[in-house]
């Protein structure tokens, strides 16, 4: 058969492969490869069609296949690094994306990749390195540009994250994230005026997109400019012509503007219907569920906050929610008189949030949780050593000035108590809610 006869099972082949039609489409390479059994690129097509199918082991065996023919077909050795990825393997991964590299396989993908290694491996210089490569490569690529920006977030590099985002609003002047991360970034770091200027500036471009809108709205409730955030969302709770997700939005926003001005009430009325919109589409809204949790708590209607933190307990993905959850069952059966039950709870909850804190020493959240577990149960001494090792670390944050208050109380030393919480409702008047 004919050269030509190969290059049409190919092509079909690619068409199927595209449309996600990836058995038939190996059916056709498999008669291209009767034609042509040394064609690399065959190989390469069909191995990538097998892992599309998760059939990584015989994808393997096509990439190899691939490099016996050509052992500097630098697309084989990328393809081989990522099956490495997809099992674990991130020497594997690395090693295979070098030999890639060094065979002329310059893509921004392989960067990306490299990226994501070093930065699960807490190589964030050589992460942020990688990403800088592949936006070089790609410069149209967001998701790279994203997660350079949030690595830098995340390392607290506020004047690099500016950067890295102003980059992305540049070549991605089209693009929602970059803009709504500058404001993210803005905003985080109390820069409101700026923050503001961000958002009206996208509102101005994008006059239709409802999602900057409600970022004007935190700008303004950040600054306390309550009136003019209730305007926007009250405008877009009756606007029928938003999208559910964009409502669920909505009704976040002002429940969270109930809570702050003490109408929880309403705040969990609003809340119900951003439920019911999950619902209505079969998804478990663990963040609502969570917001629920501490109107209730405010409230005192412990029965509900037990209910919705077993709840979270057991449908929840993100272990922030889980965590407060499982602090709030027993501390919700305690206040409902049932000490009993609540005790084992608690000591399950201080040994799974100390697990966590080894894992994760820098995340002091866990920390706190364990401080309230401690202290509910009275033992007094050792949530003081772990709140003034907290302290130590976080010297500005007032949520652990919180939990002191609380524990000072409870140890009895009302004058102290009293002095270090009028100093933290001057600075966070909202906090007070569920310690």
């Amino acid at each position: 058969m004919s050269q030509q006869s190969f290059k049409e099972y190919m092509l079909q082949g690619n068409v199927l492969a595209e449309k996600g039609h990836y058995e038939e489409a190996i059916q056709y390479y498999e008669k291209a490869e009767e034609i042509d059994p040394m064609s690399s690129e065959m190989y390469v097509t069909k191995g990538i069609a097998l892992a599309s199918l998760d059939r990584l082991d015989d994808a393997k065996i096509q990439f190899e296949k691939a490099l016996k023919i050509n052992k500097e077909l630098g697309v084989a050795w990328f393809h081989l690094g990522s099956l490495a990825i997809m099992t674990d393997d991130l020497e594997g991964g690395i090693v295979n994306y070098n030999k890639a590299l060094g065979n002329g396989y310059d893509h921004a993908q392989l960067y990306y990749s490299l990226g994501l290694i070093y930065e699960e491996r807490r190589e964030f210089d050589l992460a942020i390195r990688n990403y800088s490569k592949g936006i070089s490569r790609d410069a149209l690529r967001p998701d790279i540009h994203i997660r350079k920006v949030n690595l830098h977030i995340k390392n607290g590099n506020v004047h690099e994250a500016l950067q890295a985002v102003d980059e992305m609003i540049l070549s991605n002047p089209d693009i929602y994230e970059g803009y709504h991360m500058k404001f993210l970034v803005l905003l985080d770091h109390d820069k409101y005026e700026e923050a503001e200027a961000v958002i009206i500036k996208a509102i101005a471009l994008f006059p239709e997109d409802v999602r900057f809108k409600l970022d004007l709205v935190r700008c303004y409730l950040h600054q306390g400019k309550q009136d003019e955030g209730r305007i926007i969302l009250e405008s877009l709770e009756t606007d029928e012509g938003i999208e559910d997700d964009i409502r669920r939005k909505v009704y976040m926003e002002l429940a969270q503007m109930h809570a702050t001005e003490g109408n929880l009430d309403k705040a969990i009325t609003v809340l119900d219907k951003a439920v019911a919109i999950s619902e209505k589409y079969e998804m478990y809204d663990e963040e609502v569920k969570f917001l629920l949790m501490n109107c209730y708590l405010g409230l005192e209607k412990f029965e509900e906050v037990l209910s919705v933190s077993r709840d979270l307990i057991e449908h929840a993905q993100y272990s922030e929610h889980q965590n407060s959850a499982r602090y709030f069952e027993p501390m919700a059966l305690k206040m409902l008189g049932n000490e009993e039950e609540a005790m084992p709870l608690y000591e399950q909850a201080i040994n799974d949030l100390r697990s966590q804190s080894l894992e994760r020493p820098g995340e002091m959240d866990l920390y706190l949780l364990r401080i309230m577990c401690l202290r509910d149960i009275k033992a007094y001494e050792k949530a003081m050593e772990l709140l003034d090792y907290v302290m130590t670390l976080l010297p500005d944050r007032m949520e652990p000035k919180v939990v002191k208050v609380s524990l000072l109380e409870a140890m009895g030393h009302t004058d102290e108590a009293k002095k270090l919480g009028e100093e933290v409702r001057v600075a966070m008047p909202e906090a007070f809610v569920g310690v």
